[in-house]
């Protein structure tokens, strides 16, 4: 059988070994934020768990189980002997124009709104009214 030619495009990203998270999650992170951000684009193939493990200096297995959180979370598509894509079709993250506005603007309270809305955010993005950038993140990354 004859070999697949190699990934047009190896992630760059390193790893923090000495920070407690466990590797497979800084790799599943990793790639998540390539393929949120567009640098790795919808059906581009995913460069082999060998090699992004051998790139890394990890083991397989590691990239394994961060590929399979990846396709949990309908990232990517895994096809026996095509190897992994990004998903043609990504989830998109909602518009929170109205809660910014709501919440600069109007005066409600943030935490009540999200108390109540239930959705699983990760990190929103504010300006207060001097235009100074404010972040709300999540402390439980999906």
């Amino acid at each position: 059988m004859a070999k697949r030619p190699p990934s047009l495009k190896m992630p760059t990203f390193t790893l923090q070994r000495s920070s407690g998270m466990p590797l497979h999650r800084q790799v599943y992170l990793a790639v998540r934020e390539l393929v949120l951000t567009g640098r790795l684009r919808e059906g581009e193939r995913l460069p082999s768990s060998r090699a992004l493990a051998k790139t890394l200096g990890i083991s397989r297995n590691t990239v394994v189980n961060a590929y399979a959180r990846l396709a949990e979370k309908n990232l990517t598509v895994s096809t026996v002997g095509s190897g992994t894509h990004v998903a043609s079709t990504l989830p998109h993250a909602p518009d929170f124009g109205f809660l910014q506005h709501a919440v600069v603007r109007c005066g409600f309270d943030l935490a009540a709104i999200l108390r109540r809305s239930h959705y699983p955010v990760q990190r929103l993005n504010f300006l207060d009214d001097d235009g100074n950038k404010l972040y709300l993140y999540d402390s439980h990354l999906s």
